[in-house]
């Protein structure tokens, strides 16, 4: 099952982050080696303090971030973004996508936000979630 996480998860949370970063190879992880603990514990702790939301699974074995923050060229409007995906099982990464959908579309209904976005690496195929592509991302390193 699928839910918000909490500040008693925080610990697992960070296993998760290592674990992600050690095993993915993504440049957007730089190096976990380098990672400031106190300093991740200090973001996570203002995402679970309504700068987003962390979802996990019961196990403990998947993660999905999201944060909230201001449009850069409207005041007062908030956007929701997806910033870590992360479970071994695609069943189980899924789960966590469409629960992030779920409670996306509750804060644009309750007018929390303007829209939300997810990231992916691949050419995933959201629009049978009932997203919209709508951009590539490109990095420079």
């Amino acid at each position: 099952m699928i839910r918000l996480a909490n500040k008693f998860d925080i610990d697992d949370i960070v296993r998760l982050l290592k674990e992600f970063a050690i095993e993915s190879n993504n440049p957007l992880t730089l190096n976990p080696l380098k990672w400031s603990k106190t300093y991740v514990e200090n973001v996570l702790t203002n995402i679970l303090a309504g700068r987003g939301f962390v979802l996990i699974d019961d196990e403990k074995t998947g993660i999905l971030i999201a944060i909230k923050s201001q449009c850069f060229w409207i005041e007062n409007v908030w956007q929701l973004q997806e910033v870590m995906l992360h479970s071994k099982s695609k069943i189980l990464m899924y789960r966590l996508i469409k629960e992030y959908i779920k409670i996306a579309r509750k804060m644009i209904t309750n007018n929390e936000i303007a829209h939300a976005m997810i990231c992916s690496y691949k050419d995933d195929r959201f629009e049978r979630l009932g997203m919209i592509k709508n951009e590539i991302h490109w990095s420079i390193e």
